[in-house]
């Protein structure tokens, strides 16, 4: 019931946003350092468990099937402080443990390792991206080949059927926006800039949505971070033919073509209006883990409040949001738009 009530609450707020009404001040309060430091996944005696911060507590989320990637189902247990890194837990449940002590272990840079519940131990397994490492794949030694090769092909023809999107320019178009262009800067899951176009376009009715969903935001004091916007398909081959053997299946094959390459796919994040400075999310963008699915269940309770607020935001805004990655969206029916693979013009 609770969880309905904020829904609609969420809701009411972005309709007074929309009607030029002040929104509410809905913010949770971010969580220190040195408890955000032990936040993770633990595992051990064939089980895994989440510790997530919830409004300034401790909670430990266990999960019981192995399916259960997001641990959104899973039973969530308070950890009460006894002292700095020792805590108890006062429930019953899969771990068979009644007031049964928690002692979590640290690195010397401060990050939790390992967590003790009652007699059992477990290693804490770290995300790609935690432990200040932001993830990349190897490096491909013949990069300048395949960027050749990329330019180069061809793409199917099957891929231009269907309507054509009016790309506009999404610095013009979308006062506001600000851009992080990740494929575009050695700042990506591939250590190399994929292109040289420092630019983001966007489908003209896709962009004027874009620019609802930043109204929406902006009483929140939350502006829009855009990371991707259209790609050519010749990107997006580079990008395919560039991930090791066994990573092949994280992008779609270049004969199938990718949503991007519709100009009706956008990956998004959110910035502060205060400071200008990006807000920390719940993972980095092209993550290779489980704190990509949008129903995450760990981190803070900052940081699922801002995926969710963007969630709400671009789907208000008449975007489809992803549910395996919380930065990607698509407008409308892109099934029915055409691949493009395009350099738009300055004009």
């Amino acid at each position: 019931m609770k969880y309905r009530i904020l829904s609609m609450l969420l809701c009411l707020c972005f309709f007074a946003a929309g009607h030029g009404w002040a929104a509410p001040a809905f913010e949770p309060k971010d969580c220190p350092k040195d408890l955000k430091y032990i936040l993770g996944m633990y595992y051990g005696n064939g089980e895994m468990f989440l510790l997530r911060e919830n409004n300034g507590e401790v909670e430990l989320v266990y999960r019981f099937g192995q399916n259960d990637y997001t641990f959104a189902g899973s039973n969530v247990y308070p950890l009460y402080k006894e002292h700095f890194d020792s805590y108890t837990i006062n429930e019953s449940g899969p771990l068979n443990h009644l007031d049964a002590a928690v002692r979590i272990e640290r690195s010397r840079e401060g990050y939790g390792v390992s967590c003790s519940v009652g007699g059992n131990r477990y290693s804490r397994r770290f995300f790609a991206g935690e432990n200040g490492r932001p993830f990349r794949f190897a490096p491909v030694s013949d990069w300048q080949v395949l960027k050749t090769a990329a330019d180069a092909a061809v793409m199917p023809a099957q891929l231009s059927n269907g309507q054509q999107a009016q790309l506009v320019d999404l610095a013009q178009a979308v006062p506001g926006l600000k851009f992080d262009l990740r494929y575009a800067q050695a700042d990506n899951c591939f250590g190399q800039a994929l292109t040289d176009d420092r630019r983001a376009f966007l489908d003209a009715d896709a962009a004027q949505a874009l620019a609802q969903a930043q109204q929406y935001l902006k009483p929140y004091g939350y502006g829009i971070l855009v990371w991707e916007a259209y790609r050519p398909w010749s990107v997006s081959k580079l990008a395919y033919d560039a991930l090791p053997a066994d990573k092949k299946t994280m992008l779609p094959a270049p004969e199938v073509g990718f949503s991007h390459n519709t100009g009706r796919s956008i990956d998004v994040s959110l910035y502060l209006l205060a400071t200008g400075e990006n807000a920390g999310m719940i993972s980095g963008f092209d993550e290779p883990s489980v704190r990509q699915y949008a129903d995450f269940a760990g981190g803070t309770t900052l940081e699922r409040h801002r995926r969710d607020l963007l969630r709400s935001a671009m789907q208000m805004a008449g975007f489809t949001a992803s549910e395996t990655e919380w930065w990607h969206f698509d407008y409308g029916d892109i099934k029915g738009f055409a691949h493009l693979n395009v350099k738009p013009q300055i004009n």
